[in-house]
């Protein structure tokens, strides 16, 4: 295909059931854009194919062999490097690895603070696209964290600048009325009663980022 001047700007994908270490670099050598081991999930083609269609050059027919070949490995880099970051604010450790692996699980990245004061300083250095805040932690509680969050996004606005609201969501045991009350009193945007469960987490995150609800279904 490849040395028939015809059909060589055609882009190939080579799938096959056995991945063997050297086959992905004799794939590209050969002219292959993508390399991929079966078996494969729709998603994973979907993309595969979108990232192949979308670097033919329509002018220029020759092979393009010289761009990095596509491989499951990659495929799931860049998904990673995509999907959102969220900041799990919690103090119990067993607590933080739970709720970061449930929703790693749910596709998106994940951060974890100790406290309060921890949020609100890695805040100030990274963008975060969602907060899960427990409620009580030693330092600085989650009611706290919020107000002090919410007054700098004020004060962004005052100074000129549109921040864009962040969705900050409460994490506590308790549930009573008044509990998720003083929850919107500090400016918290939901409300998740703890144990949390993955199913519980994935509707809030498909309710706060519904552009990203593609990865986020669970059976």
């Amino acid at each position: 295909i490849k040395t028939e001047k015809s059909i060589s700007a055609t882009r190939l994908v080579l799938l096959t059931s056995v991945g063997r270490r050297g086959d992905a670099k004799a794939a590209q050598s050969a002219g292959i854009a993508a390399y991929l081991t079966k078996p494969i999930r729709q998603s994973l083609l979907y993309e595969c194919l979108g990232l192949v269609l979308g670097s033919v050059n329509a002018v220029d027919s020759t092979p393009q062999t010289a761009a990095p070949i596509i491989t499951r490995h990659s495929l799931s880099e860049a998904q990673i490097r995509s999907s959102p970051l969220v900041l799990v604010v919690e103090d119990n450790p067993v607590n933080q690895k739970v709720a970061a692996n449930m929703i790693e699980k749910l596709g998106y990245r994940v951060n974890v603070a100790a406290n309060g004061r921890e949020a609100v300083e890695s805040l100030a250095r990274i963008p975060y696209a969602l907060v899960f805040m427990d409620c009580q932690m030693p330092e600085m509680d989650g009611f706290e964290a919020t107000r002090v969050i919410r007054k700098q996004e004020e004060s962004l606005r005052q100074a000129g600048s549109r921040p864009s609201h962040l969705p900050i969501i409460a994490m506590t045991a308790n549930a009573m009325r008044e509990d998720r009350e003083r929850c919107q009193a500090a400016g918290m945007d939901d409300f998740l009663s703890k144990p949390v469960t993955s199913k519980s987490l994935a509707a809030v995150l498909n309710h706060w980022l519904p552009q990203e609800t593609t990865s986020t279904k669970v059976a």
